[in-house]
């Protein structure tokens, strides 16, 4: 049977590969910063989405291990391996966008932190994957689909990892990336 179970292990399997590459472009910068991005609020999203509650029970957690004060935040950053709401890739601040070198650096980048956010956008007609708040309805997602989005994120980490060890960018590197951002040119 095709159902979203079929899809939890890539799609952990691949956020965490996002999660260490961010870990090791940003990790120095945010571990010293003093202002707190991570929000209670944001991270209760992990637990109110059924998709996300699914990989969090993946793991062993639930909503009893949810810090009513700092939320899934410990001393190293974000305790979650996946099971993450997508914003949490996808936020930089000026901080950490002024650090890359140049504006293809901060192109790569934020097609990183949009990934997950790829994977799960209109899975339900307008609404994301992770929005979808009944689990009946995550039945009626089209498995392919996330699935065949889940080989675009891929392709696109691929491109992003051997950007950062090259410093280049093909043009069909890019236009991998831009498919990503939803940019047509």
């Amino acid at each position: 049977m095709n159902s979203i179970e079929n899809i939890l292990e890539p799609y952990a399997e691949l956020e965490q590969s996002v999660g260490r590459l961010m870990k090791g472009l940003f990790s120095e910068m945010c571990g010293m910063c003093t202002a707190c991005c991570c929000r209670v609020d944001i991270c209760e999203e992990a637990v109110a989405s059924p998709f996300l509650a699914l990989l969090l029970r993946k793991q062993g957690l639930g909503e009893s291990e949810l810090d009513d004060r700092y939320g899934w935040l410990d001393l190293d950053g974000c305790s979650l391996q996946y099971g993450r709401p997508p914003i949490c890739y996808a936020y930089f601040c000026d901080s950490l966008l002024g650090r890359l070198q140049d504006d293809e650096a901060r192109f790569a980048a934020r097609t990183l932190g949009k990934l997950m956010d790829h994977i799960g956008k209109e899975a339900l007609g307008e609404r994301h994957l992770v929005e979808i708040m009944n689990p009946d309805d995550l039945g009626k997602v089209s498995i392919e689909m996330l699935q065949h989005r889940i080989e675009e994120a891929h392709a696109a980490f691929e491109v992003i990892e051997s950007y950062l060890q090259t410093g280049s960018l093909s043009a069909p590197d890019q236009a991998i990336l831009r498919m990503i951002q939803g940019v047509e040119h």
